[in-house]
C-alpha cells in the first residue's frame, strides 16, 4: 500500500477493504445522527407528574392566558393583561409580587433607549442565603408577534418551575427572586429599570434567564457570562442539556442582547437558555401558539427548573471563577474543561499532528515535500466552503425574492437547504481529495487535512478560546489515529481502520453538531456553518479514501470521480427540493414592511419601507428609491423605498423648552416632549451630539443618559437621538448638555395603519415583517418642526 502511494499511483483496494471502509463510514455517520436526534426534546411530562417534576401540560395553560391576543408591547393594555395574571398566579403559590414600575435607560450604538416599564417581582426567601438567584424572563413581546416563544413560553415556564419549587415544602438554601419584566424587546427597559433601581439588585447575585431566540427544539444554553465560569458546572444537571462555548463568542460579536446583558453589567453573572430553532419565527406575527411545539416547552423548562435547583443549591460566591470555560454538550454529556487549558490542548493538537508527519516520513508512507504541498492545497476546500456558503442565501433570494424578507436570512423549513451544505462540504472535501490523491497519496492529504485542524485549533485559541475545541480535539484524536493505525498496518488493517473510525466519530459529531448550532443564525450566515462542515469532512478523511476506488484507466477515473460528483449534483437537488418544498403560502407567508410618516414642519406625507425589494404590495405605494433623506426618523432610518402619500390630519409631538443654560462652553437644554396621540414612542433628535443628560417623567428620579456604546455616525445630520418607550400622558423631559445650542425635533409613532388614505389592507399571504429593530411596520410617525436655538 505505501509503496505504491510514494510512487504516486493509488492502489487497486480489495473489495473486503472498500466495504469494510464502506461500513466503517456509514457508522460514523450514523453516530453523528444520533448526536442530532439526541438533541430532540423529550415527550411531555402530563398534568399528573411528580409535583416536583417540571411539567409542559401543568404549563400550557399559563401559555394560552398569555400568548392569546396579539402582540403586547411595553405600554399596552394587553401588557397590562398579562401583569395582572401574572400577579394573580404567583399570590396564589404562596408569594407576594409586586411590580416595580421605573425608568430603564441603555445605549445601542449612539442612540439613547428608554421607558417606562412594570416589572413583576416576587421573592423565595432561602433558609441559609449565599446571595441571591434571578429566575428571569420578559412578558413583553415586539409590535409585530405575539410572542409565543420570545419570551412567553418562557414565562409560563417559570410559573411551573416556582410551583415545582414549592411543591417540597422547603426553603431553598439561596434566595430566589423572579423577576418577570417588561421592556426587554424595545432595550432591555425592565431589567435595567430593576438593576439600577431595585434593593434586590443591590449585591448582584447569579441570574438564570429564560430566552426565546427560535420557537423550536433545542433549549440551549447560548451565552454564559464572563467571570462566571463555576456556573458551567450546572450545566450538566439539565435533563437534556445542550450549549457550547463556541456559541458564546459568536453571540457576544453579533449585538444581540438579553436581560441577562444589563444585569451582567450591573455585578450580575449569569446563564442565557433559550430555544435556539426556528429562527423563522423570531419576532413573527405567527410566532403563535398553534406554532410552538408542547415538547420544545418540557425541554426547556425542565432545563430551566434544573439549572435554577442547582444555582439555589451551590454556595453562590464559588460561582464567581475568572476567564471563561469551554465546553460543549454531546449525547446528553456535557464537556467541559477549564480556560487554562484550551492552550495545551491546541498545543498537543498540533504535536499529535506533527507525530503524524514524522512517522508517516520515517515509515515512508509519504514525503515532507508531498505533505507540505497537501497542507498549503488543503486551504482550498475551506476557502471555497466559505465562499460558496456566504452565497448561498444571496443565490437563493435571487430565485426566490421573499426570501429577502426572512428574519436573519432563515426560511420557514430550511432542513433540506442544510442537508444541501452538507452535501456541498463532502463534495469539496471528496474532490479535492480524489484530484491530488493520484499526485500527494493518501497519506499526505490525511496529513494536509488533520493539519489544518491542528492549525484551526492553535489560531481559535488566540482569538476566541471557547471555539479552539473544533480544531484541537478533532486534530489530537486524527492525528493519534494516524500514528496508531501507521504502526498498525499492514499486520492488522482492520484495527487500523476501527482506530481511524473513532477518531472520525469524535471529529465528525463535534463539528457537524456545532455547524447544526450554528444553523441558529440562519442561512444568512451560512459560511461559517460551511466551515465547520469542511472541517468535519477533513476529519473523516480516512475513510473516504477507503471507499474511494482506485484510479488506474479512464474507467478508474471515472469511478473516483463519482463520489464528488454525485454529492455535487445532491447540492442542487436539494437546493431545488428545497425551493419546492419552502413555498410561500397563507400559512406561510411572505413579509413585507410597510410605514407612514408625516412631516407637519412641511405637510408632506409619504408611504415608506425597509425592504430593499418589497413586495408588490408594498412596492405599489413606494415605488422609488428615495434621493436624499433628511427627515430625522427614529433609529436613525434611511428608507429604502418611499412614495407620496396624503397628509393625514394628525397633531404633532408638542416640544416646550422648559430652560436654557449656558455653562462654559456646554449649553444645558431642558425640553419637555409630549405626544397628542398616546404614542407607543416619542422620539427627540437634536443636531448636536449630547455629552451628558438626564430623562425625567413626572414624580420619579432623573435617569442619566447612559454612556454612548459608539460615536454618531460621521456627517450626520441629527447625531443625537434618544427614544422613550409607554411615554406617560402629560410627556417626559429631557435635559441634554452640548457643545452649543441644538437644534431639536420630535416625533411620535403609534401602531396601525388603518383608516389612512390609499393603503390596502395585506393580501391573506403577505404579513407583517418581523421586528428586529429600526422603525416598526404598520406604524405611522409624526414628525415635528425643528426647534431653533
Amino acid at each position: 500500500m505505501h509503496t505504491l502511494e510514494r510512487t504516486g499511483v493509488a492502489p487497486v483496494r480489495a473489495p473486503r477493504r472498500t466495504l469494510a471502509g464502506a461500513v466503517a463510514l456509514v457508522a460514523v455517520v450514523a453516530v453523528a445522527c444520533a448526536a442530532w436526534l439526541f438533541e430532540r426534546p423529550p415527550a411531555v411530562a402530563g398534568a399528573g407528574a411528580p409535583a416536583g417534576e417540571f411539567s409542559a401540560a401543568r404549563a400550557w395553560p399559563h401559555l394560552e392566558k398569555i400568548a392569546t391576543g396579539g402582540p403586547t408591547p411595553i405600554g399596552s393594555p394587553g401588557g397590562d393583561r398579562i401583569r395582572d395574571y401574572l400577579l394573580a398566579q404567583l399570590t396564589a403559590l404562596g408569594l407576594k409580587p409586586e411590580v416595580q414600575t421605573g425608568v430603564g435607560a441603555r445605549s445601542f450604538g449612539s442612540e439613547i433607549t428608554s421607558g417606562l416599564a412594570e416589572n413583576v417581582v416576587a421573592v423565595i426567601p432561602g433558609s441559609a442565603s449565599t446571595g441571591r438567584v434571578v429566575l428571569a424572563a420578559h412578558y413583553d413581546s415586539t409590535t409585530t408577534t405575539p410572542g409565543t416563544s420570545d419570551d412567553k413560553a418562557s414565562v409560563a415556564a417559570i410559573l411551573e418551575i416556582v410551583r415545582a419549587l414549592k411543591s417540597s415544602g422547603q426553603q431553598p438554601r439561596n434566595d430566589l427572586v423572579i423577576l418577570l419584566s417588561d421592556g426587554e424587546e424595545p432595550g432591555l427597559i425592565g431589567a435595567e429599570a430593576f438593576a439600577a433601581h431595585h434593593p434586590l439588585a443591590k449585591d448582584g447575585g447569579v441570574v438564570v434567564n429564560l430566552e426565546g431566540p427560535g420557537n423550536g427544539a433545542p433549549s440551549a444554553v447560548y451565552n454564559v457570562t464572563p467571570g462566571g465560569t463555576g456556573l458551567v458546572r450546572a450545566l450538566s444537571s439539565m435533563p437534556h442539556p445542550v450549549g457550547e462555548s463556541a456559541l458564546i463568542g459568536i453571540y457576544r460579536q453579533t449585538g444581540f442582547h438579553s436581560d441577562l446583558t444589563t444585569l451582567e453589567e450591573h455585578g450580575f453573572i449569569g446563564v442565557d437558555l433559550g430555544t435556539a430553532g426556528g429562527r423563522a419565527y423570531y419576532h413573527h406575527p405567527r410566532d403563535t401558539i398553534e406554532n410552538f411545539d408542547p415538547a420544545v416547552l418540557q425541554m426547556h423548562g425542565g432545563n430551566g427548573l434544573a439549572l435554577t435547583r442547582a444555582a439555589l443549591a451551590a454556595d453562590l460566591p464559588a460561582q464567581r471563577v475568572p476567564g471563561d470555560a469551554a465546553f460543549f454538550s454531546a449525547f446528553g454529556v456535557v464537556f467541559a474543561y477549564p480556560g487554562g487549558f484550551v492552550a495545551p490542548l491546541a498545543a498537543l493538537g498540533v504535536l499529535a499532528v506533527l507525530g503524524l508527519t514524522v512517522l508517516a516520513r520515517v515509515r515512508r508512507a509519504a514525503t515532507l515535500p508531498k505533505m507540505g504541498l497537501a497542507t498549503l492545497a488543503g486551504v482550498v476546500p475551506v476557502a471555497l466552503a466559505y465562499l460558496l456558503g456566504d452565497r448561498v442565501w444571496q443565490l437563493l433570494t435571487m430565485i426566490q425574492p421573499g426570501y429577502a424578507g426572512m428574519v436573519f436570512g432563515e426560511p420557514y423549513r430550511p432542513d433540506l437547504y442544510r442537508l444541501a451544505l452538507i452535501a456541498m462540504a463532502v463534495a469539496l472535501v471528496w474532490g479535492w481529495y480524489a484530484l491530488l490523491r493520484r499526485w500527494l497519496g493518501t497519506v499526505a492529504l490525511t496529513v494536509g487535512s488533520l493539519a489544518w485542524l491542528a492549525v484551526a485549533g492553535a489560531a481559535l485559541a488566540g482569538v476566541m478560546p471557547g471555539m479552539s475545541y473544533y480544531g484541537a480535539i478533532p486534530a489530537l484524536a486524527g492525528g493519534l489515529a494516524g500514528i496508531a493505525a501507521l504502526l498498525l498496518e499492514p499486520a492488522r488493517p482492520h484495527a487500523a481502520l476501527a482506530v481511524r473510525a473513532v477518531a472520525a466519530a469524535v471529529g465528525v459529531v463535534l463539528l457537524t453538531v456545532g455547524a447544526r448550532t450554528f444553523a441558529a443564525f440562519g442561512l444568512a450566515l451560512a459560511a461559517v456553518a460551511v466551515v465547520l462542515l469542511v472541517l468535519a469532512a477533513y476529519a473523516a478523511l480516512p475513510l473516504l479514501a477507503e471507499v474511494t476506488p482506485g484510479t488506474r484507466g479512464p474507467r478508474g477515473r471515472l469511478r473516483v470521480a463519482l463520489g464528488p460528483l454525485t454529492a455535487t449534483a445532491l447540492v442542487f437537488v436539494l437546493i431545488g427540493g428545497g425551493l419546492i418544498h419552502d413555498r410561500f403560502d397563507e400559512r406561510y407567508p411572505r413579509a413585507a414592511h410597510l410605514a407612514y410618516v408625516l412631516d407637519t414642519a412641511t405637510g408632506a406625507a409619504s408611504w415608506i419601507t425597509a425592504d430593499d425589494r418589497p413586495h408588490p404590495w408594498a412596492a405599489a405605494l413606494t415605488p422609488q428609491a428615495p434621493g436624499e433623506w433628511k427627515l430625522p426618523l427614529p433609529y436613525g432610518m434611511r428608507p429604502a423605498h418611499a412614495g407620496r402619500a396624503e397628509a393625514a390630519k394628525l397633531p404633532a409631538p408638542e416640544v416646550s423648552v422648559l430652560s436654557r443654560r449656558q455653562e462654559g462652553a456646554d449649553t444645558v437644554t431642558r425640553v419637555r416632549v409630549r405626544s397628542q396621540r398616546s404614542a407607543y414612542q416619542v422620539n427627540l433628535h437634536a443636531d448636536r451630539a449630547a455629552t451628558a443628560g438626564v430623562i425625567q417623567v413626572a414624580g420619579r428620579p432623573g435617569v442619566p443618559f447612559p454612556e454612548m456604546e459608539s460615536a454618531p455616525r460621521p456627517g450626520a445630520a441629527w447625531p443625537f437621538e434618544a427614544q422613550f418607550f409607554a411615554p406617560p400622558g402629560d410627556g417626559v423631559e429631557f435635559e441634554l448638555r452640548t457643545r452649543g445650542a441644538p437644534r431639536l425635533v420630535a416625533s411620535d409613532v403609534t401602531l396601525g395603519l388603518d383608516g389612512l388614505t390609499g393603503y390596502r389592507p395585506r393580501p391573506a399571504d403577505v404579513d407583517l415583517s418581523s421586528s428586529t429593530g429600526g422603525l416598526p411596520t404598520d406604524s405611522v410617525t409624526v414628525v415635528g418642526r425643528i426647534q431653533t436655538p
